[in-house]
């Protein structure tokens, strides 16, 4: 078993960022889930959404050491997909009967895969997911990202996807 977990999201499996995912896939022992194909719901202050499939992910995500969070940049954010992942991650601290399986997040290491129309990615996207991981308690093990203003394109994103697949294995 793989000690890597990726989170996928964007509207287009086969888009930028799922050709990016997969190239890292391809050369990386990790485990890929598609966040498009469970049923999250929004965050609840009633916690009414209990029984979707946030529970499961979870305790599935503590099996693994190392956690990528993918998604494009989307107006200098995550898509809406991995936001409501994100914010569900409030019930692993709201509810009481959850603490333990939040306080199981500190120590994975969390990485970020993602992809803009942009040289570089916006300070403000990795920010968010940085102080999110601080929060946690999850170490930051750093990003790839790739400028697809032209589409994807591997030749472009060598080096890059390089070393962050070194940092993952």
């Amino acid at each position: 078993m793989t000690n890597t977990i990726a989170l996928f999201s964007s509207s287009r499996r086969d888009g930028n960022t799922g050709q990016l995912m997969d190239a890292v896939l391809e050369q990386a022992n990790v485990d890929f889930i598609d966040l498009a194909s469970l049923d999250i719901s929004e965050f609840d202050y009633e916690h009414r959404n209990i029984d979707d499939d946030f529970l499961p992910l979870i305790k599935k995500i503590l099996n693994y050491d190392k956690i990528i969070f993918a998604s494009p940049v989307y107006w200098y954010s995550v898509t809406p997909t991995m936001k409501t992942f994100l914010d569900r991650i409030s019930d692993l601290l709201d509810l009481p009967k959850l603490l333990d399986l939040g306080r199981q997040l500190r120590g994975k290491k969390a990485y970020v895969l993602c992809t803009s129309v942009h040289e570089d990615v916006s300070s403000l996207f990795i920010d968010a997911f940085k102080k999110t991981f601080a929060y946690l308690g999850m170490p930051y093990g750093g990003y790839v990202h790739a400028d697809c203003t032209e589409g994807y394109q591997t030749y472009k994103n060598r080096a890059d996807l390089l070393s962050f697949i070194d940092s993952i294995n």
